[in-house]
């Protein structure tokens, strides 16, 4: 650590920031479990993305796989089909409800699910180190660099994270209802992107590369007011803004040979990789 600013600390203020500009979240677990359902839909909707995101991993068949955060599978089982086992960590009984379910549609029945806060995973007494670890958009933690830390001393030979850029998904939207009030769009409080990601690592001795990526996204809904519902679920929107939020959902989803509404945008993503056994680091962390 050292140097003229102190990332890991700005991170630390960004998250007060941003927590202090919501209503203070349940446990994770219940959070989770609420915006399952919809996270799962978006799997399927977006699960070409998945596939792109696999072939940039160095990924082997005698592989032990560890994805922290995993959700409903997006990235966990079509990694399944490519290495030897996967053991999947995540708080949320619902999210890995659904993925053990996607992993038995696509026939695979090497997942070990592990439904914990990667805060409350013990590394020695809960799992051995996997030779690749994979956290996609999980890094929603108060103290990165510790995050970081138990990842790099979770792997054996690479660690992948994809997290944001400075564009976020829900942009749009928010500018929208900023516009419609005849207010100034001010960026709610978030995490900050993968720039502060890198330079923490780099204050850790860890030099990773990173990679960024565009895709197309797929948002779909039964209803503009699903739209409505579901962005006031995930905290994008707040009961006050719904209005608002509904014209901007009705005058842009479109409807599906499936039935159902959807919007089509664009993504812009990170992938922060690095080898553990490449790095002269070395944890400060019990």
């Amino acid at each position: 650590m050292g140097g003229i600013i102190d990332y890991n600390e700005f991170w630390k203020l960004s998250v007060r920031r941003r927590f202090s500009s919501v209503i203070p979240e349940e446990d994770a677990g219940v959070v989770w479990d609420k915006r399952a359902d919809y996270y799962d839909q978006s799997v399927r909707d977006n699960r070409k993305n998945a596939f792109l995101d696999i072939d940039l991993l160095d990924l082997r068949p005698e592989d032990t796989v560890l994805d922290v955060g995993a959700g409903t599978g997006r990235l966990t089982v079509p990694v399944a089909g490519k290495v030897r086992s996967v053991t999947a960590v995540d708080p949320s009984a619902r999210m890995l409800m659904y993925l053990r379910d996607n992993m038995i549609e696509a026939n695979h029945s090497n997942c070990r699910y592990v439904q914990k806060k990667w805060e409350d995973v013990c590394l020695k007494r809960d799992m051995d180190p996997h030779d690749v670890v994979i956290s996609a958009f999980s890094m929603g933690f108060y103290d990165a660099a510790w995050a970081l830390d138990k990842l790099h001393r979770a792997s054996k030979r690479e660690v992948y994270i994809f997290w944001f850029t400075k564009k976020r998904h829900d942009d749009d939207l928010l500018k929208y209802i900023s516009d419609s009030g005849g207010k100034k769009y001010v960026k709610k409080p978030h995490y900050p992107d993968y720039i502060c990601l890198l330079n923490i690592l780099h204050d850790m001795g860890i030099y990773a590369d990173v990679e960024i990526q565009e895709y197309g996204w797929t948002d779909s809904f039964m209803s503009v007011e699903d739209a409505v519902s579901k962005a006031i679920l995930n905290r994008r929107i707040t009961h006050a803004e719904k209005d608002s939020a509904y014209e901007y959902f009705r005058d842009r989803l479109k409807p599906a040979e499936n039935g159902r509404l959807v919007q089509k945008t664009s993504i812009r993503q990170a992938l922060i990789r690095w080898a553990p056994e490449d790095q002269d680091y070395r944890s400060t962390y019990v």
